[in-house]
């Protein structure tokens, strides 16, 4: 299942590379303003030939995780305070309403004047538009372990502690890691947007000064590389899954 799910993949990758450089050569669209895969890569090889492209990688990278890793952290925290505390999770779902549909976009300019253009600015911005995919998949998940599971822990002579360690938390691991998926890709766009708009250094910021510089292999070579920046950290929360709830993994058939 696993190398058949990969073969589909590749597969279809090539499908879209043979559509994209056949659109370019056979002149549908300009090739001043679609080049070819070969130009594309000539820019890319420019680009780490003289170090901006890894050194941004860097940049970017980094952030998206620092800031997706504080987030599900936080996440996870306020769906366990909601579990426990039907207060809080009445208060805090006003604030989820509230907050939860607002783009990075929105939040840079404001965050600029309490953070600064630095790591706080980002990670700031990346954990308030990521941290509601753990949150909202984690109260969901907390509610739905079997009432049985939590009597058997009673019945144990398990505190509420240990009930929430033991039983609650790994039973809701699977759903919580479908929302870390999905935030994931959130925060790969926050940031990236963040340094568009507010950014030194980072691909966000490479992307802008290379569109208006008009070197469009360039502009595309960073597109794709935020398309693949988006695949590793996909790749890394699905290691995070498999080593935290193999036994979810083997169970359902998931893709090693």
């Amino acid at each position: 299942m696993t190398a058949a799910l990969r073969l589909r993949g590749l597969v279809s990758l090539l499908f879209v590379l043979l559509v994209w450089e056949t659109v370019s050569r056979l002149g549908i669209v300009p090739s001043r303003y679609f080049p070819g895969l070969a130009e594309i890569a000539a820019g890319a090889a420019e680009m780490i030939r003289n170090g901006e492209l890894l050194a941004a990688e860097a940049m970017t990278l980094g952030r998206a995780v620092a800031g997706l890793v504080l987030a599900t952290l936080i996440g996870i925290a306020l769906a366990v305070l909601s579990d426990v505390s039907p207060f809080f999770e009445r208060g805090f779902r006003t604030l989820t309403g509230l907050l939860q549909p607002i783009p990075p976009a929105a939040i840079v300019p404001l965050a600029i004047f309490g953070f600064g253009l630095g790591l706080k600015l980002y990670i700031f911005i990346i954990v308030m538009v990521t941290i509601w995919g753990p949150y909202l998949n984690g109260v969901a998940a907390l509610r739905a372990v079997p009432v049985e599971q939590i009597l058997n822990g009673r019945m144990m002579r398990m505190t509420p502690a240990q009930i929430l360690w033991h039983i609650k938390l790994p039973a809701a691991l699977p759903e919580i890691f479908a929302g870390i998926r999905y935030a994931a890709a959130v925060s790969l766009i926050a940031v990236v947007v963040s340094e568009m708009i507010a950014g030194r250094d980072g691909i966000g910021y490479l992307l802008v000064r290379k569109s208006f510089s008009i070197r469009i292999p360039e502009t595309y070579a960073l597109m794709f590389v935020t398309m693949v920046n988006g695949v590793l950290l996909a790749m890394l929360v699905n290691l995070g899954r498999r080593l935290l709830t193999g036994w979810h993994v083997k169970q359902m058939g998931y893709p090693a």
